[in-house]
């Protein structure tokens, strides 16, 4: 799981830490909110490379969806999303979109 705040972007826990589903909603819940920009293309980058591989708790027998949760539309390196976001799907991981305030477009 990874937090993004503006430029910044790093994990949370990784999803292996947990066993059990209650652990990891606990832990979602004290993901804090830190406001700022939104740089959605690093923090998909930062799941494609630290999240979905063996090392980051991916496990090959089941799919891989990210669910992303944004406040506002993108605000930096909005260059570059278009690319992340195809990266992604070219590697067979699904993109689940939501916004969490009228702010998204």
């Amino acid at each position: 799981m990874n937090l993004l705040t503006g430029n910044d972007s790093y994990l949370q826990f990784q999803l292996s830490n947990f066993t059990d589903t209650q652990t990891l909603v606990d832990a979602i819940r004290r993901i804090p909110y830190c406001g700022g920009d939104t740089n959605t293309a690093r923090g998909l980058q930062l799941a494609r490379t630290e999240i979905f591989n063996a090392s980051g708790g991916d496990r090959p027998d089941m799919p891989n969806v990210i669910v992303l949760v944004v406040d506002g539309n993108p605000t930096r390196d909005v260059e570059v999303l278009g690319e992340e976001v195809q990266r992604i799907k070219d590697l067979g991981i699904r993109i689940i979109g939501v916004g969490v305030t009228d702010a998204v477009s």
